[in-house]
């Protein structure tokens, strides 16, 4: 009786927790999008991380008849990264939402995917890493859910949530498989079909999973048809797309894989990538460290751990290959996209840790004296709690009180403040030029997505001649830091000359040569726009 009372406390205990946690997580993520959104003109508008907005402009314009085509005429770019994310974005481009609007359903996709991987990171924790109550699988939920840099990127529209959920859930598959659970091989591929088609670099996960699996002898004879219809799906599916690719779009790869991994030296982009890794393990480091410890402290905990810790290195070797993001130098985001969504992975590990450590020391002392449980827990809690402010930069941190404001929501998110700007702007060059006209801008995502316009993408991710220019600035291993994958390629002259465009709205990189070379061009400055002169004097505005 003793023990059902124990056992009924133990369940009661854990539905509290994971409500009070899915309660407070979930209050968190509605008041940031609701800081996403902004003011113009009077309306509220909700915007993406313009990378985002790219997306969405496919979406859009597939809708609405131009295919998958960012620009609006010509012949079609893959200028975006994730196809099955740009698909899920079409549904809510189909329906009669304003456009101002659209945005925050896509914001609402990407919170319950968070909250997916959460019950998923809890479900991990119990069921292979012997993290039986509260106090041993919360600490993975607690460092998931706190995690500002995984928030981010996903509540901003990237596909960051979906790649979260997409590793947690294979991870978890490949465990069971181990185990023998045949059945889940097809589950498996389906899944790793889909995280291919969020993104190419997912090639990574599958390679890692299926290396595992195969290493832990779980790829046996009596399965071998279900591991052929697998990979058959996933090489029809990932084939058939490249296939449609070349077909469409005429190139093997994305555009932005040349924009962001040709034209600039090797070295360069590899030592930025280094540099920026260092600075995402000043805040990620105590973490490491106490995992590593706890490894090296508790051998029972090493054959599982690997996975995780295989994919974390793998995908730490890849952002270091691809120079990193563009974004570390707003270092209130601690980690980048490249490897953002397998850090849950991490922290299921510390969580494994803390679950052995507990049941150690319950089991040194027989008969788990009351006093004892007390001061274990608490101090298993204050670790953790420590190790949350610490990774999110909210203690020892030259930044902490910036991260404060942005954790308790006191400031906007990163960028939100220059997407109103954006916006602000494309509605007063509304008022300037006709519907149609081709504008030239930096911004890809937003400007394009809330006009009609068509577009000139100066920055080369939806244009095959930028992408594959080398980057304007002559780099050094010295200056390697100033390397911005995906920021620094464009061509005024080829942007004059082929693209044509009737207005600017953005002239950036001109310097003290912009008057002249645009009144060389034709074009003149008015109301902060640089306007094809027969258009500047207003008589074909709207």
């Amino acid at each position: 009786m003793r023990t059902g009372q124990r056992g009924r406390r133990r369940k009661l205990s854990s539905i509290v927790s994971l409500s009070v946690a899915s309660l407070l997580f979930l209050g968190w993520c509605g008041w940031f999008v609701e800081r996403t959104s902004f003011f113009v003109q009077g309306e509220r508008h909700f915007v993406l991380f313009d990378d985002a907005m790219v997306s969405m402009t496919y979406a859009r314009n597939l809708v609405e008849g131009h295919g998958l085509n960012w620009a609006r005429e010509g012949e079609p770019v893959e200028g975006f990264t994730s196809p099955l994310w740009t698909l899920l974005m079409v549904p809510v481009n189909v329906v009669g939402i304003d456009l101002r609007l659209r945005s925050a359903f896509v914001q609402l996709l990407s919170l319950s995917l968070l909250v997916g991987n959460l019950l998923l990171v809890r479900r991990l924790s119990i069921r292979f890493f012997l993290c039986k109550g509260p106090m041993t699988w919360f600490p993975a939920i607690l460092l998931t859910a706190t995690y500002y840099s995984l928030n981010y990127w996903a509540l901003m529209g990237m596909e960051t949530g979906l790649q979260a959920l997409l590793v947690t859930a294979i991870v978890f598959l490949a465990f069971e498989i181990i185990e023998g659970g045949r059945r889940r091989v097809i589950s498996l591929w389906v899944l790793a079909t889909a995280a291919y088609m969020t993104r190419m670099d997912m090639l990574i996960l599958v390679a890692v999973v299926v290396g595992y699996i195969a290493l832990r002898g779980a790829i046996r004879r009596v399965d071998l048809s279900r591991w052929i219809l697998g990979v058959t799906l996933f090489i029809l599916v990932a084939g058939g797309y490249q296939l449609f690719r070349w077909w469409y779009f005429g190139e093997l790869l994305p555009n932005t894989y040349y924009l962001k991994l040709t034209g600039v030296d090797l070295e360069i982009r590899l030592l930025r990538g280094f540099l920026v890794y260092l600075d995402f393990l000043k805040s990620f480091w105590p973490v490491l460290a106490v995992v590593i410890a706890g490894l090296v402290g508790i051998p029972a905990l090493r054959a599982r751990a690997r996975l995780p810790l295989a994919l974390f290195l793998a995908y730490s070797a890849y952002s270091i290959y691809v120079g990193g993001d563009g974004w570390e130098y707003q270092e209130y985001v601690t980690a980048n996209r490249f490897l953002v969504f397998v850090l849950p992975l991490v922290f299921v590990v510390y969580g494994a840790l803390v679950a052995s450590l507990h049941q150690l020391i319950l089991d040194r002392f027989g008969g788990r004296p009351p006093a004892l449980r007390r001061s274990l827990r608490g101090g298993l809690a204050i670790t953790t709690l420590a190790l949350t402010l610490f990774v999110n930069g909210l203690i020892l941190s030259t930044g902490q009180n910036q991260h404060w404001r942005l954790f308790l929501m006191r400031d906007r998110p990163m960028l939100v403040g220059s997407h109103a700007e954006v916006m602000a702007k494309l509605k007063k060059l509304d008022t300037l030029i006709p519907k149609d006209a081709r504008v030239a801008t930096f911004w890809a995502g937003i400007p394009a997505y809330f006009s009609d316009y068509r577009m000139v993408d100066m920055f080369g991710y939806s244009d095959y001649h930028v992408a594959r220019m080398p980057v304007v600035r002559k780099l050094s291993t010295a200056s390697a830091r100033e390397f911005r994958p995906g920021h620094m390629k464009w061509n005024y002259t080829y942007t004059f000359e082929e693209k044509k465009p009737d207005a600017f709205l953005q002239a950036w990189n001109l310097g003290e040569r912009a008057d002249a070379v645009m009144a060389a061009r034709g074009f003149e400055f008015t109301d902060d726009f640089w306007v094809r002169r027969e258009l500047g004097s207003g008589s074909m505005a709207r």
